[in-house]
């Protein structure tokens, strides 16, 4: 079995344990809304670290060559597969986002309040562009544009980044800021998921800006 894949593998035991942890065992939520609610938590994280890692694979190989370079052809089995989690995040979010569970986001007459609205329209606009990015991976696709169109495309996953970092704001920022309510220290998964695209964001500026070594001759 591939590196990449076995690593994929510990990463989703890891979110789904973190989630099963602080929202079942410490939180006190049925084990009824697993299948759909909680799982949903994690897919959605996990396909926010398979992106993200994607994208880090490039910062970190400009400053630990030795280590990353190596690992570079896996960013597009990272990234196809944080893309086909995020399918299954916006089919299952689809199906449960009603006042039943996510109240705080819909008015009294049950239409969605403008949180609501605009937590929808970030995930939206976030999903179609992680969507480009995937259609412009295919070989049938990028072996039809040229260097500078491909690496266009693929660019705007960090677009993509920005619309998911608005996207879980809204969506969790109120228990960011509230750690006594965090049970054990387990901070909220959308906070998580804003620690890592941060990261991966000032990861990527810090790259631009700091020149590239010159070749030893």
């Amino acid at each position: 079995m591939k590196k990449h894949t076995v690593a994929s593998i510990i990463i989703l035991i890891i979110i789904f344990t973190y989630a099963i942890i602080r929202y079942h065992i410490l939180r006190g939520v049925p084990w009824d809304n697993f299948p759909l609610y909680i799982s949903n938590k994690a897919i959605s994280l996990a396909s926010l670290v398979f992106i993200a890692i994607s994208y880090m694979l490039g910062s970190l190989a400009k400053f630990i060559p030795n280590v990353f370079v190596k690992a570079l052809p896996s960013r597009k089995f990272f990234g196809l597969l944080g893309f086909g989690l995020a399918a299954v995040h916006a089919l299952i979010s689809a199906i449960i986002f009603s006042p039943a569970y996510y109240g705080r986001f819909f008015a009294e007459n049950g239409k969605l309040n403008l949180n609501g609205e605009l937590i929808l329209a970030f995930g939206i606009l976030a999903f179609f562009t992680f969507l480009i990015v995937a259609i412009t991976s295919l070989p049938s696709i990028a072996e039809k544009l040229d260097n500078k169109e491909w690496l266009a495309m693929q660019r705007l996953g960090y677009l993509g980044l920005i619309f998911l970092l608005l996207h879980v704001f809204i969506l969790g920022r109120r228990g960011w800021l509230i750690p006594d309510a965090w049970r054990a220290g387990m901070m909220p998964i959308s906070l998580v998921a804003a620690i890592v695209i941060t990261f991966t964001l000032v990861l990527k500026i810090t790259a631009i800006l700091i020149p590239k070594k010159p070749n030893a001759s």
